[in-house]
């Protein structure tokens, strides 16, 4: 019993660890041109649910990112046009990066590689939501 009860503790303090450092992410996004903050916020969400009921209604009622979550968790998704306009915004951040702060050709390589990665993802695998 004790080793059941230690393995949950265990896996607890590791959701516990691993949502603090995806809101950490997701607060960087918040700065960092090109840096999603969603995915990461969700990303949170769902860690904390598993582990701190504290935590996920802590994150929930954030100012900055708990609107991000609940929108997402109410409509099952991102709606279209938010996908086009996080791609737009994204793309003109990694491009600025790229062409006007970057000379260094490998890094303008990641960055823009990155940026389509990114892209794609939005797109592709963040599953959108009806529009209002």
């Amino acid at each position: 019993v004790k080793l059941q009860i230690k393995k949950s503790r265990t896996a607890r303090t590791l959701y516990i660890i691993g949502g603090s450092i995806s809101l950490g992410l997701a607060i960087l996004g918040i700065i960092v041109p090109g840096l999603p903050t969603t995915p990461f916020a969700l990303l949170s969400a769902y860690l904390y649910a598993k582990s701190s009921e504290k935590l996920y209604n802590w994150l929930l009622n954030n100012k900055v990112l708990g609107p991000r979550v609940k929108d997402y968790h109410r409509k099952k998704g991102v709606t279209r046009k938010s996908k086009i306009v996080v791609i737009i915004f994204m793309s003109l951040m990694v491009l600025f990066s790229s062409f006007i702060v970057l000379s260094d050709i490998t890094i303008r390589i990641v960055i823009l590689s990155l940026g389509l990665i990114g892209a794609i993802t939005v797109w592709f695998f963040v599953p959108t939501a009806v529009d209002d």
